[in-house]
């Protein structure tokens, strides 16, 4: 009677567990649970019927536990070979895009002289002033630049709109890649060098499509200045934010851990992977 008593002590309480893991996947066949029995309920049954299904509750949670697991398993790999793309858009899903797609390249004219401007995929658009020497940043690195931020109205009547400056900044650092930069900017950063000069051109769907993105002038009266010009944006229902700016070092982080990195994993990673994933499951079977 100690020992029935002491299994339903311990799995009873697991019942809600193995029924939101049953739950959450309706691929897995679901097991048949046994509800936790109350006080009147173990007085009147006999102490074999209470063993057994005790027993038979023991076996049905473990069954669906090692389902579980083999199904978040297969999940994982197939994330790894699959991986989705990211993305930033105007309803606040911030993230880097990225895209091998070479940007395009065509002629512009700006204050009589002849330019080329590059759009990516994403929209965004820059002009490279001075093309750096140095190293381009990875994502994880340290970033040092110095910029002059602006946003221009679309142009009135065929007459050119000025461009209304917020905020600069002689030495501004940020971590590239970790999602609290205006997605544009960092996107425009990525295929930098240092030493060089670009003005980025930002679409407002990679702009300041959420709180907490950098960067925003340090005083009140630029943010002020800054959320006046967005709420206008949004009037007009047009513009872009445009960072002028210039890249000072890249400085690699000796603390990252490698999350931030931009290739994907290689064939022998995703082996090994895989082997020490079946291994695991062996291992929980032959425990079983």
């Amino acid at each position: 009677m100690l020992l029935c008593l002491s299994f339903l002590l311990i799995w009873a309480p697991l019942a809600p567990i193995a029924n939101g893991f049953a739950g959450s996947h309706s691929a897995l066949p679901s097991a048949r649970m046994t509800p936790r029995l109350n006080d009147d309920n173990i007085h009147s049954e006999s102490t074999s019927t209470a063993c057994e299904k005790s027993l038979l509750s023991n076996v049905n949670r473990r069954q669906a536990f090692q389902k579980t697991a083999a199904f978040i398993a297969t999940t994982a790999i197939s994330t790894l070979v699959h991986p989705n793309p990211a993305t930033a858009d105007i309803e606040g899903v911030v993230s880097i895009p990225q895209s091998s797609a070479p940007p395009e390249s065509s002629a512009s004219n700006v204050n009589g002289n002849s330019v080329t401007v590059f759009k990516t995929k994403s929209g965004l658009q820059y002009i490279d002033i001075v093309e750096g020497t140095g190293i381009s940043p990875r994502y994880g690195n340290f970033v040092s630049i110095s910029y002059k931020a602006y946003i221009k109205f679309p142009d009135i009547q065929g007459k050119p709109s000025k461009l209304d400056e917020f905020d600069s900044d002689g030495a501004y650092l940020i971590k590239h890649g970790n999602g609290r930069t205006v997605p544009g900017l960092d996107e425009g950063l990525h295929t930098m060098k240092v030493g060089g000069k670009r003005r980025i051109i930002i679409p407002p769907k990679l702009g300041y499509v959420t709180s907490g993105l950098g960067p925003i002038p340090p005083g009140p009266y630029g943010r002020w200045k800054l959320n006046r010009l967005l709420d206008r944006m949004i009037e007009v229902k047009g513009g872009n934010v445009i960072f002028d700016v210039e890249m000072r070092s890249v400085i690699e982080d000796e603390a990252d851990q490698g999350y931030y990195e931009d290739e994907s994993l290689s064939p022998e990673d995703f082996n090994t992977l895989r082997q020490n994933l079946e291994r695991s499951q062996q291992a929980a079977r032959g425990n079983a």
